[in-house]
C-alpha cells in the first residue's frame, strides 16, 4: 500500500460522507459522482480496468444522471426538511435495512473462488471481461441482485419524500 493509495481512500470516505450528509440534494448527488469516479480509478489501480471503466461509465454516468433528472423532476430546491411525511416508517426501515445487512453478509459468506488465485491474477491483468461475467453472474449473483434491488428502494424513496403537494402537508 502506498501513498496514493491511502489518499484515494480517503477521497472515498470524504465524499462518501458528503454524498450521506449534504442537505442539498444536487450537491450529494454531485459527492455520489465523485465517490463512484475514485472508485474507478481505484480499480483501474489495482489492475481491473475493465471493472474501473464499468464503474465510470455506468454509474458515474448512467446512473447518475439518472439521478440527478429524479432530484429536477422532482423540484428537491422546494423540498425543505423538517417535516417527516413518513414518520412510521423509520422502524420499518431500520428493520428492513437490518435484513438486508444480514443477506448481504449470506451471500457473501458462500463465496468460493471459480479459479485458483494464480489464473484470476494472470487472467485479470487487464479486466478481463472473460473472467468477471462468471464471477459476477454465477458466484456472486445473489450480492448483484441485492445491490440492484437496494438502489431500486433507494430510488423509489428518494420519490417517495420529495414528491411536492402529496403524501403530507407542507
Amino acid at each position: 500500500m502506498n501513498l496514493v493509495h491511502l489518499f484515494l481512500g480517503a477521497l472515498l470516505l470524504v465524499t462518501g460522507f458528503l454524498a450521506v450528509r449534504l442537505k442539498n440534494a444536487v450537491h450529494a448527488a454531485l459527492a455520489l459522482a465523485a465517490n463512484f469516479i475514485l472508485m474507478g480509478v481505484v480499480y483501474m489501480l489495482l489492475e481491473a480496468r475493465f471493472l474501473g471503466w464499468i464503474q465510470i461509465i455506468v454509474y458515474a454516468g448512467a446512473i447518475m444522471v439518472l439521478f440527478v433528472f429524479v432530484i429536477m423532476l422532482l423540484y428537491a430546491k422546494e423540498a425543505e426538511p423538517g417535516v417527516d411525511p413518513l414518520p412510521g416508517l423509520r422502524p420499518a426501515a431500520a428493520g428492513i435495512a437490518a435484513l438486508g445487512f444480514l443477506a448481504l453478509l449470506y451471500a457473501f459468506s458462500g463465496f468460493k473462488a471459480p479459479i485458483t488465485e494464480e489464473a484470476a491474477q494472470a487472467a485479470l491483468s487487464g479486466g478481463s471481461a472473460e473472467v468477471m461475467g462468471p464471477v459476477l453472474w454465477q458466484t456472486w449473483l445473489y450480492a448483484v441482485l441485492l445491490v440492484a434491488a437496494l438502489l431500486l428502494v433507494a430510488t423509489v424513496a428518494a420519490v417517495a419524500i420529495l414528491r411536492p403537494g402529496e403524501g403530507g402537508k407542507r
